[in-house]
């Protein structure tokens, strides 16, 4: 073939596609975007350690507190009705009037929406050291109190004049020595659970996400946590069951509210004074 047999064949030409950029945006940096992701999760778990740091210190410091308070006061368990009247007579009270303007802001007891739950009640007020008094068996009023902030100053200053306000209906004080010295007369571990809520004001139980009608802020419940009641090494239904059957035949029966959260080895009781039962929080 001859050079002027050649055909030649044109090559396509491929576009390339090219962005362009509207008049004043900056294409993102997906880098930079990544560095600040990356910024924020490091800035979160530093705080989250910080939080816990201080949480285990200010907690030290109160157990340290209640170490020397016991060794002073030499306490005894309340194990009997006529001593939680005693006990709780050492408590002035005041009525809803006479509560610290800051306190009922904090608490929203001046609310329109809670004012009626407190407006007839009447407050125990708790002063220096009493916070770490028994009330039932070996719980104290801190086990009974929110963790809110006028709890953690009184704890971080103590002093001996300062005031906390509790409100608490005394008979469920009577139901949990009720349900600890009938666990003891069945041979079992009437220690083994802890309170995990008692008396808490509006604010902290719209905090917790608590019933919104609920009856801790009436100082009328308690919420507890099951453990190894019936002694055989294990944590399990077996020993929550014997609770709630005891609040169910012999505590609580038709007088109060039992929330018994299946799956769970938590339990609400309360003296409301009519008949209630669930399952679910």
């Amino acid at each position: 073939m001859t050079s002027s047999e050649i055909i030649t064949e044109e090559i396509p030409s491929i576009p390339i596609p090219i962005e362009i950029i509207p008049s004043g945006k900056i294409p993102k940096n997906p880098n930079k975007r990544r560095k600040r992701i990356n910024f924020f999760i490091v800035l979160f778990l530093l705080l989250l350690v910080a939080g816990i740091l201080v949480w285990q210190i200010w907690q030290a410091k109160e157990l340290r507190m209640v170490d020397a308070y016991d060794r002073l006061y030499r306490q005894t368990p309340i194990t009997t009705i006529a001593q939680v009247d005693n006990t709780m007579r050492h408590f002035k009270q005041v009525g809803f009037k006479d509560l610290d303007s800051a306190y009922l802001a904090h608490s929203k007891y001046n609310t329109k929406r809670y004012k009626k739950l407190a407006k007839d009640k009447q407050f125990y007020v708790v002063t220096g050291q009493d916070v770490f008094k028994y009330v039932a068996g070996t719980f104290r009023v801190r086990d009974l109190m929110p963790k809110d902030r006028f709890y953690k100053d009184h704890i971080k200053e103590y002093p001996e004049d300062g005031e906390l306000y509790w409100l608490l209906d005394k008979k469920v004080l009577y139901k949990l020595v009720e349900l600890q010295n009938a666990l003891k007369k069945k041979g079992l571990d009437k220690n083994a659970f802890v309170i995990k809520s008692g008396f808490r004001h509006p604010q902290h139980n719209e905090k917790i996400k608590g019933a919104k009608k609920s009856s801790h802020m009436k100082g009328q419940a308690i919420d507890i946590s099951v453990g190894d009641v019936n002694r055989d090494g294990k944590t399990n239904k077996k020993d929550k069951k014997l609770v709630l059957d005891i609040l169910e035949k012999e505590v609580i029966k038709n007088s109060g509210g039992i929330g018994r959260y299946p799956g769970t080895m938590s339990i609400h009781f309360d003296v409301r004074g009519y008949r209630a039962r669930w399952d679910k929080y």
